[in-house]
């Protein structure tokens, strides 16, 4: 198998940008070894939750919480879609109620954390992101600079931004401007 290389190779050089003394913000990069959406019709969630339940989890989830388990993460997308993160390839789980596409190479994440990514969130997003509000396992589905992004609160101030790859170098761009006045650290590649 080919290796994965990430779209945002060329912008993850280690360092600091922004206010001087302060690192309010720190960008990352992961690339995602396996991500998967399941789809249906109308028995989704009976042709669904045996895929679920064979990777931890405890059914299809709801809209806005993600699911996790020692070797998956699940997000419902949509009332007949689930996206499956770490589950290897899922080919053998689709049948006449369930198809299954692999979006391996079709998104990247971009990691955001530190005291001030919630403020971050705030300027690009239009979502409340406050820390009562937004919290750790939940998600959410919405635009960075009008492009579809997947935000997933990973800890009190840790996110993971799933983003096309096609459009991975914009949203880091409007990432790190906007981070810029907090200070930001970048971490290298992967």
């Amino acid at each position: 198998m080919a290796e994965v290389l990430s779209p945002l190779r060329s912008k993850l050089s280690p360092g600091h940008q922004g206010a001087v003394g302060a690192t309010g913000v720190t960008l990352g990069n992961r690339t995602v070894g396996s991500l998967w959406q399941i789809a249906g019709w109308a028995a989704f969630e009976a042709a669904a939750t045996p895929v679920a339940q064979h990777f931890g989890l405890t059914g299809i989830g709801g809209y806005r919480a993600a699911q996790q388990s020692d070797s998956a993460t699940s997000w419902r997308i949509a009332p007949d879609r689930l996206l499956l993160e770490g589950t290897g390839d899922l080919t053998g789980f689709g049948s006449d109620a369930l198809v299954t596409l692999d979006l391996s190479h079709a998104k990247t994440v971009i990691t955001l954390s530190g005291p001030a990514a919630r403020d971050l969130l705030a300027q690009v997003v239009a979502i409340d992101t406050a820390e009562g509000v937004f919290s750790p396992g939940e998600f959410v589905q919405t635009g960075i600079h009008h492009v579809a992004v997947l935000i997933h609160c990973t800890g009190g101030d840790a996110f993971d931004i799933l983003v096309p790859v096609t459009w991975a170098e914009t949203v880091w761009e409007v990432l790190l401007t906007n981070a810029r006045p907090h200070g930001v650290a970048i971490e290298g590649a992967p």
